[in-house]
């Protein structure tokens, strides 16, 4: 099976720097005894420090690595050299009838899915009147949680917010725990990015304000729900923190598609990994946002390789908005590229935006793909990213991705996939003559 993966997005999936360095003094011939592969996996044996080699196996139809070492990291540097030597000298691989020890992990993940599908399937009925007594109970929680939360904003708003930057932590932190403790995570999400907000920057009062009113207007979208079309009462309670049955997720009318990975970026969160992804239907339009979650020590069964292409059905959650969160209902890597439709110029891309969150106005990290665009330094203050009509727009981005764009393109225009929050804009990914270039995104 041919390896439709450069080399840049096989890095991607490192659980960090020091094993890409491992993982790329590994993609060597020398370095492994046996090189075979099959119609589904490539494995080979590769010589550590002890007696025995390591056996290492990759699953070709969603990428997915075990490896005999001893590593707790995943994948682990053997699995990404591997990998990195099968794309780079794939006819250095032998065709071979699949071992034991492969054919009998490949049977177990095959096992492993159906059982989860036949789970998903003979679920114990649910007891509809306890749910809705446990979901009134609920629904009077969170009321008064909100009761609560809006006497402390109208006493913050009127004793005014130039104390705030010097009380930021106990004051959001505070105000936090007890929005947790009414069952209302979403609203202490908000509070918490209040909390984060850089009070060193000219823009804090306006930052504020603004979250301010956003969190507002959710807490009377809440009191006053009725009366809204049954996709906005989703649509808030999702953003309340309600959380919806992945099973009736997927019981959901499926968007069949050629899913392009646009963007990866981890995030963790006390003890949890969270990985966000975002794709793009090549028929369709649609975005899509996928999240996987993760308890530290562990790490997540999902593998979507930035810049690759997965044929498959996804399912959304209910809601309104431009990128809404979704569910494979199954999927596979596919043996093709191309580049998204994007906007002409940063002009219309602003006109996308602002169509976005007049569809939605809680919407967040909305993605925007733009094409025909370079990027410039104003001294050395910040990066611009200009079209050629010349517009301008301020981005966020680290000084070596800069370089690295520089780089790739000798300055010329480019397409690019933006993720907008607000005032915020964040170049996340180019394509530059029809290939795509990213850069890790961790966010502790």
């Amino acid at each position: 099976m041919p390896l439709n993966l450069t080399e840049e997005q096989i890095l991607q999936l490192a659980p960090d720097d020091s094993s890409v360095k491992a993982g790329k003094g590994l993609a060597t011939l020398s370095k492994w005894v046996l090189r075979e592969c099959s119609g589904r996996a490539v494995w080979g044996h590769c010589q550590g420090s002890g007696k025995n080699p390591y056996q290492t196996v990759i699953d070709l139809n969603d990428i997915a690595f075990k490896c005999s070492c001893p590593s707790r990291k995943f994948p682990c540097k053997h699995g990404l050299g591997l990998l990195l030597l099968y794309a780079r000298q794939p006819d250095q691989f032998t065709q071979a009838e699949e071992p034991e020890w492969v054919t009998a992990w490949l049977a177990k993940r095959t096992e492993k899915a159906e059982k989860k599908e036949q789970k998903a399937k003979s679920e114990t009925p649910v007891d509809e009147a306890a749910q809705a007594k446990r979901q009134e109970k609920r629904h009077q929680k969170v009321l008064g949680g909100i009761s609560d939360l809006e006497v402390w904003m109208k006493d913050l708003v009127r004793n005014g917010f130039l104390n705030v930057p010097e009380r930021a932590y106990t004051l959001f932190d505070n105000m936090a725990r007890r929005m947790v403790d009414a069952q209302a995570p979403g609203l202490a999400g908000r509070l918490r990015a209040m909390e984060a907000i850089d009070f060193d920057s000219e823009s804090w009062k306006s930052d504020l304000t603004e979250s301010m009113g956003r969190l507002y207007l959710l807490m009377q979208s809440y009191r006053n729900m009725d009366g809204l079309p049954e996709e906005w009462k989703d649509e808030i309670r999702t953003q309340i923190g309600y959380p919806q049955s992945k099973d009736n997720v997927l019981a959901g009318e499926p968007v069949a598609d050629s899913w392009l990975v646009l963007h990866k970026q981890s995030r963790k969160v006390n003890d949890v990994n969270t990985d966000i992804y975002w794709f793009y239907g090549k028929e369709s339009g649609l975005f899509a946002r996928y999240l996987s979650f993760a308890v530290a020590g562990t790490f997540s069964t999902e593998n979507w390789i930035p810049g690759s292409v997965y044929k498959g059905a996804l399912c959304f959650y209910n809601g309104t908005g431009t990128c809404r969160r979704a569910l494979f209902r199954e999927s596979v890597l596919a043996e093709e590229n191309f580049v998204p439709a994007c906007s002409p110029n940063l002009k219309q891309a602003a006109a996308v935006y602002r169509t976005a969150m007049l569809t939605n106005p809680f919407s967040e990290d909305v993605p925007l793909l733009v094409d025909d665009v370079r990027v410039a330094r104003n001294g050395k203050d910040y990066t611009l990213l200009l079209d050629n009509a010349g517009n301008a727009v301020r981005v966020a981005m680290p000084e070596e991705t800069y370089i690295d764009i520089l780089a790739i393109t000798g300055g010329n225009p480019f397409a690019s996939l933006v993720i907008v929050n607000g005032d915020i804009w964040e170049l996340k990914s180019i394509w530059y003559n029809k290939e795509y270039h990213t850069w890790r995104d961790e966010r502790n």
